[in-house]
């Protein structure tokens, strides 16, 4: 019985306290800046800008060229897309020069309401080269994954 009971509470408290909020990364604040600019220029729709400033990926990410997110942005407008709507944003050092962002949003139409799903999650690989921060890999996620990372300690 008392092992059924302290079972029963050790299994209480793993849920309590994986439901608890998430507590900001002092060392990915600058990286949760940059990425709130990111999404401050995907909501302008600016190819241009999020080309040369923001992505830089070694793949062949057709996104990574202007012409490339220019058509993603055009065939989203096409659905009746509008804006992202941040949902939460959590970064993780892992190490001097490297993180991982995990990115929940929803995309809202010209109408206010959701283009379905109502919440997406995507996760980025971000590293800082001579001239910034930038972007250099992007998945989509199920939002039911989440994200749980320590930043790399000295």
């Amino acid at each position: 019985m008392m092992m059924r009971l302290t079972t029963t509470v050790l299994a209480a408290c793993a849920v309590a306290l994986a439901s608890l909020p998430a507590r900001a990364d002092e060392r990915g604040r600058d990286v949760e800046a940059f990425m709130r600019e990111y999404l401050r220029l995907w909501n302008a729709h600016d190819a241009k800008t999020i080309t040369e400033r923001i992505y830089r990926f070694a793949d062949t990410n057709p996104m990574g060229a202007q012409a490339g997110l220019q058509a993603e942005f055009d065939r989203l407008k096409a659905q009746g897309y509008d804006h992202s709507d941040l949902i939460s944003l959590k970064a993780c050092m892992i190490n001097q020069s490297q993180a991982v962002v995990e990115f929940r949003f929803s995309r809202l139409k010209t109408d206010g309401t959701p283009l379905p799903p109502a919440e997406r999650a995507s996760m980025y690989m971000v590293r800082r080269f001579p001239d910034g921060w930038r972007i250099n890999l992007l998945m989509g996620m199920n939002p039911t994954a989440h994200l749980s990372c320590s930043s790399y300690t000295d």
